[in-house]
């Protein structure tokens, strides 16, 4: 395998093109591993639902948006998101974060914007495609600051 067609894949997800016409007609998605909201927040934890990811595939649109929910309450604003993108599943200890938080992917990409849907352009002339994503929250706390909750992983299958 050529080692430069992963990153070549990746960065044709995230490039910013008009919509292209894929030859992908539907998507499944199969989830990896579980997020985590581990901080206390004061009177209550951050992000007490869990943070997660949806992906929603437009075969006319040739793209794929990801976005990550995440719920912000008790004066706890939520001002980035973050999404890893890859090609390969890990299992990746990120204890600064919190005991039980954990990377599910080998990343290739990391995106960042104001907590807004990620949307990413399918390369055409692509028969299927399967990539792994993973989100994180960045909130930040009135009482105890910085924190950080992430997201299960998603497998993304186009064919």
């Amino acid at each position: 395998m050529n080692p430069s067609l992963p990153l070549s894949l990746v960065l044709g997800l995230t490039a910013a093109s008009l919509p292209a016409q894929t030859q992908f007609t539907s998507q499944t998605t199969q989830s990896l591993g579980d997020g985590c909201n581990t901080m206390p927040t004061g009177t209550c934890r951050m992000l007490s639902l869990p943070t997660s990811l949806v992906a929603q595939f437009d075969a006319s649109s040739g793209t794929v948006t990801v976005t990550v929910n995440s719920y912000a309450f008790c004066g706890v604003v939520v001002p980035v998101t973050v999404l890893a993108l890859g090609l390969q599943p890990a299992n990746v200890p990120l204890p600064v974060f919190g005991p039980s938080c954990m990377l599910y992917l080998h990343p290739l990409a990391v995106l960042a914007n104001a907590n807004e849907p990620f949307v990413l352009a399918l390369p055409p002339g692509v028969p299927s495609l399967t990539f792994l994503a993973q989100g994180a929250a960045l909130g930040i706390d009135p009482v105890v600051g910085f924190v950080v909750t992430t997201s299960d992983a998603l497998a993304i299958s186009l064919q």
